[in-house]
């Protein structure tokens, strides 16, 4: 509650817009500070606002797009590695200076080549990070993820091998593009596509394991994630023709935690349990 009402705060104050549900959230701060009952928090919007700034929700580098595959992505960051190594090339000596930046580089794209995870039949070390919940198993998925020289982590989600999702762990600081905290980061994403986002508690049972603030366009749906604790932001941007369809594509549900598979049930299932000629029969056709 009191990370909400700082975050509602912070967001009224940085666009001047007064929203009903930043308004209580911080009555019901103030009222619990006092010792009074705290009224139940108005519900979540429905759907995350969307922006209205003329651009949309940006998604950097210029020609990085939905659909990609693995393949296309790998000759597309080639490309992006060779940008960005080039204002060193062009400072660099000929000789065991650019040997150096030649090695870098050549590193640089077989670490992107070799990162790619494929979410089949065996559990990945993905599971023991921040990123859990963020793909499933057994349904056509994998990840890839690279450090670009001065821009963070970058990881790349994958479905029936055409790109949908871009998560970005974005550092905090009083120098960083989003600021030194997690409110200042919604702060400033709120005034820049000119609209509140809607923020959203954690929720362990369906595996959002963060708060969260959000806002779409026409194309892309954007989380932002707080990590604040480990000074990092979680920007995380999803295909939204993928998203809607992610029920139906997602077919392999997770097996319930502590349930059993229904073939070793069947197996230590005693013979009592078991239904009799009696038990399989309607009970309409009794007489």
């Amino acid at each position: 509650m009191k990370r909400l009402a700082r975050l509602g705060l912070c967001a009224v104050l940085g666009l001047g817009v007064a929203t009903a549900g930043m308004v209580a959230a911080d009555d019901a701060f103030a009222q619990k500070k006092k010792g009074a009952a705290v009224p139940a928090a108005p519900a979540a919007p429905v759907d995350p606002p969307t922006v209205k700034n003329r651009e949309g929700i940006e998604i950097r580098p210029a020609g990085l797009h939905w659909g990609m595959s693995p393949t296309q992505l790998i000759q597309f960051y080639e490309r992006v590695i060779d940008r960005d190594y080039a204002p060193l090339y062009r400072k660099a000596q000929a000789g065991p200076q650019t040997s150096r930046l030649d090695a870098a580089v050549a590193n640089t794209k077989a670490a992107f080549r070799r990162s790619k995870v494929d979410f089949g039949n065996l559990p990945t070390g993905v599971d023991s990070t921040p990123l859990k919940g963020e793909y499933t198993y057994q349904n056509a998925e994998a990840m890839m993820h690279m450090n670009r020289r001065g821009a963070g982590t970058r990881y790349f989600f994958f479905i029936q091998d055409k790109l949908w999702k871009i998560y970005d762990e974005v550092p905090l600081g009083e120098k960083r593009p989003l600021g030194p905290s997690y409110e200042e980061a919604v702060k400033r994403l709120a005034t820049r596509y000119g609209v509140v986002g809607r923020v959203t508690q954690p929720d362990y049972a369906i595996n959002r394991n963060y708060m969260e603030v959000d806002w779409q366009d026409p194309r892309t749906h954007l989380r932002v994630l707080d990590r604040s604790g480990l000074q990092i932001v979680g920007v995380v941007y999803e295909d939204r023709a993928t998203l809607s369809n992610l029920a139906s594509m997602r077919t392999n549900k997770p097996a319930e935690v502590g349930g059993v598979d229904p073939d070793v049930e069947a197996l230590i299932r005693p013979p009592s349990a078991a239904p009799g000629p009696e038990q399989e029969k309607d009970p309409k056709k009794k007489k």
